[in-house]
């Protein structure tokens, strides 16, 4: 729960950005990063600072994870094109990918066998973020798409602001295109993190394992929208779906 609030506040922290400018943005994401350093040194001064001061100590917590998420969403304060696949993962590492590394002590499994997984996952669960929440992030002037290949369609920013104008939202469309290719490269994301698991050694992994089969079927519903995610309210997956993904998760038999 610490290490949550954690992620929570800093990124609450960057979104004031958007309601209050980045001046105040930078403030509060500074002073938590300050917090985040006398946490761990054993000198915090909040009840949340203190919570992760004992989570660290009761897991043996490594803070260098948290210092990337820190540095993961200031990225958000000065948003900028990601120009292609590879420069987006530095991004998707921070924000995700190094949340799931941090939390490994915690689930009970081994912080270096597990790692890769953690890592490999984190982007998966982050890219189907990217994709579900397209148009949001843009209207907030924000794009996690890679522009190399949203040129190669013909497609830009300015064009998913107003897709309509374009006729993107139709099966076929340019855009449409792209989509399918993303939406492939988002599926082969979960098939390396699936190859990723430590062998005999997953016992530890089944919060994140829960986490993956939900992500992944919510990628399976943004795919079945399509285009019209430009337009479409915002796709969740029902409750009673994620419980049952949950429960078909767990094998009496892992170790």
């Amino acid at each position: 729960m610490a290490l949550y609030a954690f992620c929570r506040v800093v990124d609450d922290a960057v979104d004031l950005g958007t309601t209050e400018g980045n001046e105040t943005a930078e403030k509060h994401l500074a002073f938590w990063e300050e917090e985040l350093d006398r946490a761990f040194s054993g000198t915090p001064k909040t009840p949340l600072g203190f919570a992760l001061h004992r989570a660290g100590l009761r897991f043996g917590l490594d803070p260098k994870p948290l210092q990337e998420l820190c540095l993961g969403v200031r990225m958000d304060l000065s948003p900028k094109p990601y120009d292609d696949f590879d420069s987006l993962k530095v991004y998707m590492h921070r924000v995700a990918s190094a949340v799931g590394i941090a939390c490994l002590p915690i689930f009970g499994a081994d912080p270096i066998a597990a790692k890769p997984y953690a890592e490999a996952l984190g982007l998966a669960l982050q890219y189907t973020n990217i994709l579900r929440d397209i148009r949001e992030d843009v209207l907030y002037g924000r794009c996690y798409l890679p522009m190399d290949r949203m040129q190669a369609y013909g497609l830009t920013v300015e064009d998913l602001k107003d897709p309509k104008k374009k006729d993107l939202l139709k099966k076929g469309s340019p855009f449409d295109a792209f989509l399918s290719e993303e939406f492939a490269r988002a599926r082969s994301l979960y098939r390396k993190a699936e190859a990723a698991l430590p062998v005999n050694r997953t016992k530890g992994l089944k919060p994140a394992r829960i986490m993956g089969r939900i992500y992944e079927a919510l990628l399976d519903q943004v795919e079945r929208v399509g285009p019209r995610i430009l337009v479409e309210p915002k796709v969740r997956v029902p409750k009673w779906k994620k419980l049952w993904l949950a429960l078909s998760t767990f094998n009496p038999h892992d170790s």
